[in-house]
């Protein structure tokens, strides 16, 4: 790959890996280091990516594993982002944030891969090939993954 590939290729690429890297470790900063080195690493070894294949899920991937071997170093847990709007009235805005803690919870609950792709399925809004791409997994393991992962968050649920 060209220099000039690798701009017009990988370097748009950079807003969907810095998502990625956030996601995964909820500090801008870090998210921004994430993607800095990664495009870095991509950089010195721009030669080697092949055309054919896809750049999308490469850079995302090799953002992926740079974000997680960040987190195992630093043995942190992830958070995830507060994303339901706050109602007007106050009694919605605590029924709301009780919900958005039971959600949680639940999510948390989850085995670590099925927590993955739900994540990169509801907060980053990737398809099912793109989360396969990302994680490595098969797209029928991840629809097998989310849909595991759903039905157990709606059985917590229920039982709240």
């Amino acid at each position: 790959m060209t220099g000039q590939e690798f701009r017009v290729l990988i370097l748009p690429l950079q807003d969907a890996m810095y998502r990625v890297a956030f996601l995964l470790l909820r500090q801008e900063d870090d998210a921004a280091d994430i993607v800095q080195d990664t495009i870095l690493r991509l950089w010195q070894r721009h030669d080697e990516i092949s055309e054919s294949q896809n750049h999308k899920a490469y850079c995302l991937t090799a953002v992926r594993n740079g974000a997680l071997s960040l987190i195992r170093s630093r043995e942190e847990s992830v958070e995830i982002p507060e994303s339901i709007p706050a109602p007007d009235n106050l009694q919605d805005r605590l029924e709301s944030k009780e919900s958005l803690s039971l959600v949680k919870k639940a999510i948390e609950s989850l085995p670590a891969n099925q927590r993955e792709v739900i994540r990169l399925s509801s907060y980053m809004g990737c398809s099912n090939d793109e989360i396969a791409g990302i994680t490595g997994l098969t797209p029928v393991n991840v629809r097998a993954l989310l849909s595991r992962g759903r039905r157990r968050i709606r059985e917590l649920m229920m039982n709240k």
